[in-house]
């Protein structure tokens, strides 16, 4: 069932990111520029729902919340990507 579980987590972020994407389509962003943000976005937060339900259910290890926090931490920059481009700034100006 695990393999579902991926299957259906997966179905939902494409499905998150589709729809951010045709709002920013929608609100006069290129079209390539929204793929972009989009995709920034939702890989950005993908795992955040993974730390926070390492966190919320019992008997989790120290270890465990480590790994997940790094995770989350590793894809922070591309937040940062989504909004340069958001904000229409360029790579220069962006404080990493």
């Amino acid at each position: 069932m695990v393999d579902n579980d991926s299957s259906l987590e997966f179905d939902l972020f494409e499905d998150m990111r589709r729809s951010l994407l045709e709002l920013l389509v929608r609100e006069g962003r290129d079209e390539i520029e929204a793929e972009r943000i989009s995709l920034y976005v939702i890989q950005g937060v993908r795992e955040t729902p993974k730390l926070l339900a390492t966190l919320a259910r019992g008997g989790h290890t120290d270890a465990d919340v480590l790994a997940s926090l790094e995770t989350v931490l590793d894809n922070a920059p591309l937040l940062n990507k989504a909004r340069s481009l958001l904000l229409g700034l360029d790579d220069d100006t962006i404080v990493h």
